[in-house]
């Protein structure tokens, strides 16, 4: 029996294995950093580590607790490494957002 939310998580992966055939072999390897990043949220969130910092009183100095662990300290330190050459290598557009909130190179 298929259930909504299976049929749901078909069609999010067909959306982005389609998106993946879609781009140029060497941006590949930056969907792959961004589904890690999607990934380390969501095992903060599994955690409690996440909040609500509109509502949360201390929410500068949970992010100071989050920044310091060395899962985070490495994926940061990866991201503006990788940032710094795209941006050297000339490779870096402005980012802008459609009517309906989709991102556009501008």
């Amino acid at each position: 029996m298929t259930t909504d939310t299976d049929r749901q998580t078909t069609k999010f992966e067909e959306t982005i294995i389609s998106i993946m055939r879609r781009l140029p072999s060497e941006r590949l390897p930056y969907l792959v950093e961004f589904a890690r990043f999607l990934e380390f949220q969501a095992e903060l969130s599994s955690i409690g580590a996440l909040g609500d910092e509109a509502t949360e009183s201390g929410g500068d100095a949970r992010w100071d607790e989050l920044l310091t662990r060395p899962k985070a300290k490495l994926l940061l330190r990866e991201m503006a490494r990788e940032a710094r050459e795209e941006y050297a290598a000339g490779n870096t557009t402005k980012i802008g957002m459609t009517d309906d909130g989709r991102l556009k190179s501008e």
